[in-house]
Parts: C-alpha cells; structure tokens; sequence
C-alpha cells in the first residue's frame, strides 16, 4: 500500500462509515469490525498481541462518538463502548477491505 492515503471519509449510518482511498477506491468499514482489531492495551496483550476482549461480546450496534485523523498514517475512533486508545493505521484498513 505505497502512497495510498485517505482522501474522504463519510458517515454511511450510525454503525458504519466509508472511506475514499487516493488510488480511486472505496471501502465500507462497520465500526464492530474496526472495534474487533484494536490493539490498545485494553483490548490487546502488549506482550503477545492476544485478544483481551471476547469479539462475541462487541456490540455489533457499536458507534462512534469521535473520528480523526491521526496525522497522515490512521484514525483514532473513539467508541460509544468506552473504547477510545486505539489507533487504526490507514494500511491496516485498507487492508481489512482489500487483502484477502
């Protein structure tokens, strides 16, 4: 993902929202999913990288309360369960919509 950015992101409904890559494409991420990859120390080991919070119980309803960039490489969503420490690199999204 060499020199792809984000070039527009919108609110599609309460749970989800889209996201204009520079290269032309657009990708739909539901805030649940991006939820389930957060690395902060609350929802990840630090150390081995483990899940400390059981996917099962992510509100799959899950909202945002704040987005913002994080300066040109991710966003940092901050989540109406509480969650709010995480950082989502940009690669690493585009990633969840267009790695296989």
């Amino acid at each position: 993902m060499k020199n792809i950015f984000v070039k527009n992101i919108v609110q599609k409904s309460r749970t989800s929202f889209l996201i204009e890559w520079t290269d032309g494409k657009m990708a739909e991420y539901r805030l649940s999913d991006v939820q389930k990859i957060c690395s902060c120390a609350l929802c990840r080991d630090e150390r081995t990288g483990e899940a400390l919070v059981d996917e099962s119980q992510i509100d799959p309803n899950v909202c945002a309360k704040k987005i913002v960039n994080v300066g040109r490489y991710a966003l940092k969503i901050e989540f109406t369960s509480g969650c709010s420490k995480g950082i989502y690199p940009f690669e690493r999204l585009y990633g969840m919509a267009y790695d296989s």
